[in-house]
């Protein structure tokens, strides 16, 4: 196999890995897939039970050398009605460890209703060219997912170092810290110590 295949077939390979993880979130949150609009929520006999609609979604996977795999995940969910349910507006976010498959290990999240607070939603000014100059031998990989109506878009960065960028970080930290330690899982913890 030469180069220019084996690049591929990582690609091909890093493609299939994520959606291995988004179907597990999906199901982990009760949702059949992960992409902005209408869902239909179904019971366990099939029967609809429930219509929402997702505005947005971002998932950060992050990499630690030498501590571990894990991740974010936000789901803005806007007001909607369906028959005599009426499901507010609101905000999902958790926390998650996967393993090598791409499949959840643990998970945490809380729903908020009243403070919709989503401050990785506020940062509009990413560079997309110069995230980081040096070389990245080891630190902190960043695979960042955004899927909204119109737009699905995924980054990876290492190590980032430039001012938005480090702005990014910051508060992927701060989210990560809070989750963490609200799940009072070790490993979430560690991952953001």
């Amino acid at each position: 196999m030469n180069r220019r295949e084996m690049r591929k077939e990582i690609q091909f390979e890093n493609l299939k890995f994520r959606e291995i993880l988004k179907q597990s979130l999906a199901i982990k949150l009760g949702f059949t897939a992960l992409y902005s609009g209408g869902h239909v929520i179904r019971n366990e006999k099939g029967f609809r039970d429930n219509e929402i609609s997702i505005d947005y979604i971002w998932i950060t996977k992050i990499s630690r050398s030498f501590v571990g795999w894990g991740g974010l995940i936000t789901i803005k969910l806007e007001e909607s009605h369906f028959r005599s349910i009426k499901n507010p507006e609101k905000l999902v976010q958790g926390i998650f460890l996967y393993d090598e498959k791409g499949e959840i290990r643990a998970f945490y999240f809380e729903e908020q209703v009243n403070d919709l607070t989503d401050s990785i939603y506020k940062i509009q000014n990413l560079e997309l060219f110069k995230a980081n100059e040096g070389i990245t031998l080891d630190g902190v990989s960043y695979d960042y997912e955004v899927i909204a109506r119109n737009i699905k878009t995924f980054i990876t960065v290492n190590n980032p170092n430039s001012e938005n960028w480090k702005h990014w970080e910051n508060e992927i930290w701060k989210l990560g810290n809070r989750l963490s330690h609200e799940s009072k899982n070790e490993e979430m913890i560690a991952l953001f110590k």
